[in-house]
């Protein structure tokens, strides 16, 4: 819902009373955090029953109908699980192997410890049952799931009833007291206070305000979601477990869409270069959206192999965290040009930094291949191989894991070859890969502001 502007003065003093907590009361940030997290996985299972949510290729949706809903079924039964161990999380976390289900899912493990006082926070609320109501509907769910996957074969037809005979279980548990008490909506506090500011103070009429502030929160609750991928990335979880994440965000996104090509371009008065702004973050960002989900995620639930299961998640990940970001970034900038991108994200320098090391190295390796491949003398190739184990050891690792083997093997390829007769095709061919994978790297939004020198080769 859209802030009014009269809701834009309140907003930096809500984030001042937050920021202000005792330390007992960040105590409780971390049920709130189990609750948000729970309200979200049943907004994602929600878009993920709804096939256009799904990756397939745009120029064959009649796979929608031949498409075997199997896989799709098993994932949405372990975030119902997930649901649950939530919903029990919250009622008794000192206690949390009491539950209906007789085993734990290993898909899914608890992002954070919950806090020690949640039991003594929950004490209010287990005065009714709106958390037992959740827990006895997950469990309906999950059965009913379980009944379907013995069926011989999940029709498309079958996942969309589901989905429909599901919608009302996760409309109860959405609007219950359980998730309005401890998930409450505390409105467009996610948006960094520069953004604040600049809705506040630097967007002119007040009606523009409260619309870029929308798009902005719109922006980091996407960003938020992708967060948790993120988090399944870092610790090894069951990847196919994000698909209804990316279709909560594909229909999330596909909402921002909507609502900046038919309210916030359509308001009177808008300046051009705002438009414009505006008019080609929309562009990028439905770009963005298509990529992922007609080629990146394509067939993802099917494979087998958790390498190519990996690249696809990250690379559809990193896709999208990086064109929001970009797009926040981009838009900021258009109101106030002195915004950095690290006043926004905490990880922004980080990945900066590591882009610009990447960059460097990517140059200098390549340039040392090349006068490798040139002088054929035993001291170029002895330099290459110091500086190809330093970045085995250093900047390798920034790059996205879909390099990683490849790089590796055109290393290993360089170690084994014997002689000037061997080594040289090697070489060639690693330098028009090397020359391909800087481009790739050059085109990451970190480094958009930041032009490379190229410099020159140092002697030893």
């Amino acid at each position: 819902m859209v802030s009014s502007p009269t809701q834009l003065s309140t907003l930096t003093k809500e984030r001042e009373v937050a920021a202000q907590a005792t330390p007992e009361d960040r105590g409780s940030f971390d049920a709130y955090a189990q609750a948000r997290e729970l309200k979200m996985w049943v907004h994602a299972l929600r878009a993920f029953f709804n096939p256009r949510n799904h990756p397939f290729p745009e120029t064959n949706q009649s796979d929608l109908v031949k498409h075997d809903w199997i896989n799709e079924l098993n994932i949405a039964r372990g975030t119902l699980l997930r649901a649950s161990q939530l919903v029990f999380h919250l009622i008794h976390s000192e206690n949390s192997g009491n539950t209906l289900f007789t085993k734990t899912d290993e898909t899914f493990a608890l992002d954070d410890g919950a806090a020690a006082n949640i039991a003594d926070e929950m004490e209010g609320e287990l005065e009714d049952d709106a958390l037992y109501t959740a827990a006895s509907l997950l469990s309906d769910a999950c059965e009913l799931c379980e009944s379907l996957l013995n069926a011989p074969k999940v029709t498309l037809h079958a996942w969309t009833n589901l989905g429909e005979t599901l919608a009302h279980t996760l409309n109860q548990i959405d609007d219950s007291k359980a998730l309005s008490q401890f998930a409450a909506s505390r409105a467009m506090l996610n948006v960094p206070a520069p953004l604040l500011e600049i809705t506040r103070q630097n967007i002119k009429p007040a009606a523009v305000g409260a619309d870029i502030l929308h798009i902005f929160s719109s922006i980091f609750d996407l960003l938020n979601h992708l967060s948790k991928v993120e988090k399944f990335l870092r610790r090894d979880q069951s990847l196919k477990q994000t698909l209804p994440i990316f279709s909560l965000v594909h229909e999330k996104t596909s909402e921002l869409i909507n609502f900046i090509k038919t309210r916030t371009l359509k308001i009177e008065g808008l300046e051009q270069d705002t438009f414009e702004t505006l008019d080609s973050t929309n562009y990028a960002i439905r770009m963005e959206l298509r990529k992922v989900f007609a080629h990146e995620l394509v067939d993802m639930v099917s494979l087998r192999h958790a390498p190519a299961i990996y690249i696809k998640v990250e690379n559809a990940n990193g896709l999208l965290r990086d064109s929001f970001r970009q797009s926040a970034i981009g838009l900021a900038q258009l109101f106030n040009p002195a915004i950095e991108g690290s006043q926004l994200f905490d990880a922004y320098q980080t990945k900066l930094e590591q882009s610009l090391a990447l960059r460097r190295d990517l140059w200098t390796l390549s340039q040392l291949v090349r006068r490798a491949e040139k002088e054929q003398t035993v001291s170029a190739s002895e330099r290459l191989m110091k500086t190809l184990v330093n970045f085995h050891e250093g900047s390798l690792r920034y790059l996205m894991f879909k390099d990683w083997e490849s790089c590796e093997r055109f290393m290993e390829e360089v170690g084994a070859a014997r002689g000037a007769a061997e080594l040289a095709p090697v070489l060639h061919r690693f330098s028009a890969y090397l020359e391909a994978l800087s481009s790739q790297v050059n085109m990451r939004a970190v480094l958009l502001n930041h032009p490379f020198d190229y410099p020159a080769l140092e002697d030893d």
